[in-house]
């Protein structure tokens, strides 16, 4: 199953010490399509990770906070 998410990323520049830049940004996700509705919040938090996607530089994480909205698409 595809998701759509919109989320918050941090994207590093280097002007005067490098402090970053905060980006809005939409992705197409693939999840597995037995995934439980409730559970596909977590799932999108780790794909990010995987794909070093991050919400902030302090953790080196991505932070649910930084979700905006996920989108089931249907499947055609």
């Amino acid at each position: 199953m595809k998701v759509k998410v919109e989320i918050i990323e941090m994207i590093w520049d280097n002007y005067q010490g490098g402090s970053g830049k905060p980006i809005t940004r939409e992705m197409l996700i693939e999840i597995d399509p037995l995934t439980i509705i409730t559970d596909i919040e977590g799932v999108i938090i780790d794909k990010l990770q995987e794909k070093g996607v991050r919400s902030n530089y302090s953790t080196k994480t991505f932070d649910y906070t930084a979700i905006l909205s996920i989108q089931i698409l249907p499947q055609i």
